[in-house]
């Protein structure tokens, strides 16, 4: 009665049936419970005297079917039957109960009839057909390499075959299979039995492919390591001025095995030691003022990807700022004679008095004078200053003028 599918053969049918939801003015009639879908015989176009027969789905456990008249009161008989393609036609009665309803269970795909009388002036036959509906899918990954991962999904489905009681013809109950890749973490997918996915994801993935047929759902699912590499990485201390120490994080690269770093810097004559670029956090001080564009490649076996950082490091460029008064009055307001110095490479500060002897000198441009001489203070009036300086960018600076030490108290 049951024609199959062989495994792998395309899901597809010239035509479908129309799904309805069945509400019948008889009162007596068959009906089931558990089921997954109803379906009308299309024998039902040509003879709509039989529009109560009815095509139950089930998925994958067997049918149950009841049957009752419930305007004739007391015991009636029922007789069910099984429907036999080689006579053609319905077999005796394989089960006969007595009552005001019958019900069988247990039922193998197939069609199922069934006499009801009382002996005086009942006698009526109803039919259903039941369809054990049990889809299975399997898959495989046909590639997976740096570029594609590709994979096949394969559907085995039965085909349900019924018969026209009147004329004893077969007719098939075909719908088309509605297959589904799903993925998780998520990747979009076309919804086909082979599909191709670019760029396969860094991580481990579930692959899941799903059909859909007379509302069963059969599904299999493929857990696929990775072999590609997600380069990526954050900065800290990204701008600055120099020597500017920068820390670099990758982090948020996914399944690489080797690291390789592009600091976007040529080593001079300052570097000490070659910066370590194979690590997965390294250091590197840049002491060049300028914009660099880093970039990361990470690694995993034959595969490999480049991130390159959107926004550069940003080393400042040198500048050196001399003001021309200050107040060490105790008020903490302006207490110190301090420079304004950006990425200097050397420095130095003279301070002398207006008999031009030098009564202070410094060279770290982060401290100043403090407005004393030899541990006093110094008296109110005009100094004179000279500061030097080189940049990292090699810029030169040289500044020299009065200063004005003012004192409130």
């Amino acid at each position: 009665m049951n024609n199959f599918l062989r495994p792998g053969l395309s899901v597809s049918f010239c035509m479908a049936v129309v799904w309805v939801v069945i509400s019948f003015s008889l009162t007596a009639q068959i009906t089931s419970s558990g089921y997954a879908s109803l379906a009308e015989p299309r024998y039902v176009e040509d003879y709509p005297e039989l529009a109560a027969d009815i095509i139950f789905t089930f998925c994958r456990e067997k049918g149950n079917l009841s049957a009752s008249f419930e305007e004739v009161q007391g015991n009636m008989t029922f007789e069910w039957s099984v429907y036999n393609s080689l006579l053609p036609g319905f077999d005796p009665p394989f089960f006969t109960s007595q009552g005001t309803s019958s019900q069988i269970t247990d039922l193998e795909s197939g069609g199922y009839q069934v006499r009801i009388s009382n002996g005086e002036d009942l006698d009526t036959l109803f039919r259903a057909w039941i369809f054990v509906n049990s889809p299975s899918v399997s898959a495989r990954v046909i590639r997976h390499d740096c570029s594609v991962l590709d994979l096949a999904g394969e559907v085995d489905i039965e085909v349900f075959t019924y018969y026209n009681p009147v004329t004893s013809g077969p007719d098939t109950l075909m719908v088309e299979a509605d297959t589904t890749w799903t993925a998780d973490p998520f990747i979009p997918t076309p919804n086909r039995p082979e599909i191709r996915i670019w760029n396969p994801p860094p991580v481990v993935t579930e692959y899941t492919f799903m059909i859909g047929y007379f509302s069963c759902i059969a599904s299999y699912t493929i857990t696929e390591e990775p072999v590609t590499t997600r380069a990526g990485f954050e900065i800290d201390n990204q701008e600055g001025e120099a020597p500017l120490v920068v820390r670099f994080d990758a982090g948020n690269s996914l399944n690489a095995m080797e690291f390789e770093w592009y600091f976007d810097y040529t080593p001079g004559i300052t570097d000490t030691e070659p910066p370590d670029n194979t690590t997965p956090d390294p250091e590197h001080t840049y002491y060049i003022p300028g914009e660099y564009n880093v970039t990361l490649r990470t690694i995993a076996g034959l595969c490999d990807d480049i991130y390159r950082h959107p926004e550069p490091v940003r080393v400042l460029p040198s500048e050196l700022e001399v003001p021309n008064v200050f107040t060490p009055d105790g008020d903490d307001l302006n207490p110190e004679f301090l420079v304004r110095a950006v990425s200097m490479r050397d420095f130095k500060g003279v301070i002398y008095n207006r008999n031009g002897r030098k009564i202070f000198e410094w060279t770290d441009p982060d401290e100043g004078w403090d407005g004393n001489i030899d541990g006093s203070s110094a008296s109110p009036g005009v100094y004179f200053y000279v500061i030097t300086g080189t940049g990292w960018d090699d810029r030169k600076y040289e500044f020299t003028g009065p200063l004005y030490l003012y004192r409130s108290r």
